[in-house]
């Protein structure tokens, strides 16, 4: 991410300025978004030139409460985010959650959220909200749904995600 910019973000977790990935993904995420490019180095991301505002709100085992989400969603809506990706998911609604995320559409934010790594035909919250959020499933090399990401009428779109266990060479 040499290069990247970022804007200042905040760890809804530790409710403190620093918003180090201690699990790995956010790390993983924001380069397939936002790493620098034409440096030798790495692969370019997909919006190279874009800044990144590091919200962290799961902890280092990936878990963490719709409240700290709905929290971070509204705060990084106030901060001048266009984009909010939630690269998380749950199996249960949340008032609070839909809430946040209709404020945030409301502010003109473009909302992408995982549909969920289950390989089932229900997407998972909030990307199953569908008023206000772009559901994102894999998809293998070959292009094909990925076992393992959720499907089903509200998904919108899918995208490279991998399979492990298949020789993708």
């Amino acid at each position: 991410l040499a290069g990247t910019s970022f804007a200042p973000g905040f760890d809804f977790v530790n409710n403190d300025t620093q918003p180090n990935d201690d699990e790995g993904h956010g790390t993983h995420v924001t380069g397939t978004i936002a790493q620098s490019t034409n440096n030798g180095e790495g692969v370019a991301g997909l919006a190279y030139r874009a800044a990144i505002m590091p919200v962290k709100v799961l902890d280092r085992w990936g878990s963490g409460t719709y409240g700290d989400i709905s929290n971070a969603i509204r705060w990084a809506a106030d901060k001048g985010a266009d984009v909010i990706n939630l690269s998380l998911g749950g199996p249960f609604p949340s008032q609070t959650m839909e809430d946040a995320l209709a404020y945030a559409y409301g502010k003109g934010v473009t909302i992408v959220a995982a549909a969920g790594n289950d390989g089932t035909g229900t997407i998972s919250y909030p990307a199953a909200y569908d008023s206000y959020v772009i559901a994102v499933g894999a998809t293998r090399y070959d292009e094909t749904r990925a076992y393992y990401t959720n499907y089903g009428s509200r998904l919108d779109i899918l995208a490279p995600g991998g399979d492990m266990n298949v020789d993708q060479s």
